[in-house]
């Protein structure tokens, strides 16, 4: 009974095929390769976009000496560096989180690029940001308002 059902699919994908082979040979050549050309285009599209969404990377970016890497080091391992902590050179590092060491279950490392707030530095945070899912704009609270239009830039 169940290679009767076999069979009988089987001849029916076998229909389904031929016909489907006879519309495409109907179709005009330089149809079926845009047509084939915009569906490629929207698959690799989809796929960046995709790879884009699931990224964990998270840049931290703000003005010079605003406690961008003194956050890195803190969320990383859970140092508190006291004064300031100058870098010329991205902090780039995926890890578990300091606070969530100590969870069960699953946990997802994440992807940190402490960016220097100099503004000669400023493309090496362009190539940071195509592959960032968010952004931390840190902001040092005693010294906002007076630097509140450089924060603006």
């Amino acid at each position: 009974m169940d290679t009767d059902k076999a069979e009988q699919l089987k001849a029916e994908l076998q229909q389904w095929y031929g016909q489907a082979e006879e519309l495409i040979r109907q179709i005009p050549p330089n149809q079926l390769y845009a047509a084939v050309g915009i569906v490629l285009l929207t698959l690799s599209l989809s796929l960046h976009v995709f790879n884009r969404i699931m990224s964990n990377t998270v840049v931290l970016t703000g003005l010079r000496g605003s406690g961008k890497t003194t956050l890195f080091y803190q969320l990383r391992d859970g140092s508190s560096h006291l004064g300031t902590v100058t870098s010329m050179e991205p902090n780039d590092s995926t890890f578990v989180l300091h606070f969530e060491t100590s969870k069960k279950g699953k946990i997802k490392p994440v992807h940190i690029v402490d960016v220097p707030g100099h503004s000669r530095l400023r493309s090496k945070l362009d190539e940071f940001l195509l592959q960032a899912t968010g952004v931390v704009f840190v902001v040092d609270a005693l010294e906002f308002l007076p630097n509140s239009h450089a924060a603006s830039e």
